[in-house]
């Protein structure tokens, strides 16, 4: 009953997705799916119950705001919020609890004080991008204008605020290389 569920919750929510590769799977519940017109689904992805995504349209521009190649699995209750661009690359691995976004509410001026946080404008300091092969683990928060390189290990609960080079090894709030992969 558990796959028959999981087979239609997959057909009804990857069939409002811009595009999707097959053996598409998500597990619900489902928390929230916003803009899927803007997302992209390469082959072999899998999301554990709680998935939350949202491609905001701020700019009017019909582009691709979340790009997710091929053989991606998601742990439970992943989040991914973009409203420029987040391109995670083939073969990664997230654990529970993930946050990834690509802006904030404001820029962080202070004529915005004044402003309730959820009434400010969404702004974007850059795109993010992971790169193949990328293990992130559990109660990781990436930041925007972020590139994590090919192979790198993300530990549990780092914060990632700037990009990091191939085959590093991160940990740490703000996260830091640890060791590198030779």
């Amino acid at each position: 009953m558990k796959k028959v569920r999981q087979l239609l919750y997959s057909g009804f929510y990857g069939a409002k997705f811009l595009e999707v590769g097959t053996r598409f799977r998500i597990t619900p519940p489902i928390k929230f799916i916003n803009g899927p017109q803007y997302i992209s689904i390469g082959n072999n992805f899998y999301a554990h119950p709680g998935l939350r995504m949202e491609a905001i349209c701020v700019d009017k521009q019909p582009y691709i705001r979340i790009r997710i190649h091929d053989n991606v699995s998601l742990g439970y209750n992943c989040q991914i919020n973009a409203c420029q661009q987040i391109e995670i690359k083939s073969g990664c691995l997230f654990g529970s609890n993930v946050f990834i976004t690509d802006h904030f509410h404001g820029s962080g001026i202070s004529l915005e004080i004044e402003i309730p946080p959820a009434n400010r404008d969404l702004y974007s300091k850059g795109p993010v991008v992971i790169e193949e092969n990328v293990w992130i683990g559990q109660n990781v928060s990436i930041m925007p204008n972020v590139t994590i390189g090919k192979g790198c290990i993300i530990g549990a609960n780092s914060v990632v605020t700037h990009s990091f080079p191939p085959n590093s090894i991160l940990a740490g709030v703000p996260a830091k290389i640890v060791r590198r992969i030779y």
